[in-house]
């Protein structure tokens, strides 16, 4: 036992130790069935948006552009967090339950290694399964249509994949800090469950009764503001300002900087508070 504990020792030593925590990650990511069934989830909603909203009025027309990936942003503001949330409920306090994490800070890896090197590992199987349920399909668009042949789509889709995926990341973060916050796996997937249900469903409900209610007072501009209090909120705007949907507001690019600014604010709140977490 004590020769195998040296041999991964010195494997640490001579290797990034980051990527091999990675690789470990993206592997086990992999085996996860929250991960095989999101990738087929997704590639069966997108078909659904793509071929049976074009239907409804029963004669099959393609939709317009904006119309599409409107429809298809409303299924990633609620699939895309849900999933990174699965994936990292147990990230911290897994490996604490099973013994696995004291272990392997025993060997020449920091806590920021280990949780970087997580975060790679978890975002690149988050990345394939965006790019492999949306990105396929969609790319396959000017194939079958003439009116989706287009220097729009290539642009759109780019940009839908990009902040889904940095939303992904945001909420995965969000399933790390809260899994240094408990003791028990069950406690985690609770209050995570909790959370994508006040941000993902209720928060923008919230929205629309305040806006309802203090009509006179509340603008349109002033909603949008209080909507980049949330990062599924700003994951939306975005994609609908890119698109012309949204009049008025901050623009596109400016969203994409906030959504990333939520990247750094959590990966900073995940380091500092792993580092205080007792083992």
């Amino acid at each position: 036992m004590q020769l195998v504990r040296e041999n991964e020792a010195l494997k640490f030593k001579r290797s990034n130790p980051l990527f091999i925590v990675a690789a470990k990650e993206f592997k086990d990511c992999l085996r996860s069935r929250w991960l095989q069934t999101a990738c087929c989830l997704f590639a069966l909603l997108a078909a659904a948006v793509i071929f049976g909203a074009g239907a409804l009025g029963g004669e099959f027309r393609w939709q317009a552009l904006p119309q599409l990936f409107n429809s298809l942003l409303t299924l990633s503001v609620f699939l895309v967090p849900l999933l990174a949330l699965l994936l990292s409920f147990d990230a911290v306090v897994g490996e604490a339950e099973a013994g696995t994490l004291l272990l392997l800070l025993t060997y020449p890896l920091s806590r920021s290694q280990w949780l970087a090197g997580k975060l790679m590992g978890q975002g690149g199987a988050l990345l394939l399964a965006l790019l492999l349920g949306f990105g396929l399909p969609l790319g396959l668009l000017p194939l079958l249509a003439q009116e989706y042949r287009t220097v729009e789509l290539p642009a759109a889709l780019a940009l839908l994949l990009a902040s889904a995926w940095l939303l992904g990341l945001v909420f995965m973060l969000l399933g790390y800090w809260i899994s240094m916050q408990v003791k028990q796996k069950a406690q985690a997937l609770a209050l995570l469950m909790l959370l994508w249900l006040l941000l993902v469903l209720l928060y923008d409900l919230a929205l629309l009764v305040l806006a309802v209610v203090v009509a006179d007072n509340l603008g349109q501009e002033s909603l949008q503001w209080l909507m980049l209090l949330n990062p599924a909120s700003v994951f939306r705007l975005l994609n609908q300002s890119f698109l012309g949907l949204v009049i008025g507001g901050p623009t596109w690019p400016w969203l994409l900087g906030i959504l990333f600014g939520w990247l750094l604010l959590l990966s900073w709140l995940c380091r500092y508070s792993f580092q205080r977490r007792p083992l």
